[in-house]
């Protein structure tokens, strides 16, 4: 079982990330032609692991498909949202771990 969900549809999105509140949401932002950033993988999911007992929640978001994220289509770095209740609260460009990390653990000990 993947510790990210993988959203591929407008009507998934509105389903399984929007019909979350209350959780700090992580989406990696990705092209058809470039998939998930492989290399901070690793990271996010140690901290998924260290982080369990918080509300939050991984997704990968392929932009291609999914209406609303057209302005993240061409990106050659992984883009980052982290959004709760549908409201992008930070976004991270780029490969970024440990300031990523310290965004979403300084982020999620505030909920």
């Amino acid at each position: 079982m993947s510790f990210q969900t993988d959203v591929k549809s407008t009507e998934q999105y509105k389903h399984e990330v929007l019909g979350t509140p209350g959780t700090l949401q992580v989406l990696e932002c990705y092209n058809d032609w470039a998939g998930p950033c492989k290399p901070i993988q690793a990271t996010l999911k140690a901290l998924y692991f260290s982080l369990s007992d918080r509300p939050l929640k991984f997704y990968t978001v392929n932009v291609d498909k999914v209406h609303g994220f057209e302005q993240y289509r061409g990106k050659c770095q992984p883009v980052f949202l982290l959004q709760k209740d549908g409201i992008v609260q930070q976004t991270v460009t780029g490969v970024q771990g440990p300031p990523l990390v310290q965004l979403i653990t300084n982020m999620t000990s505030k909920m």
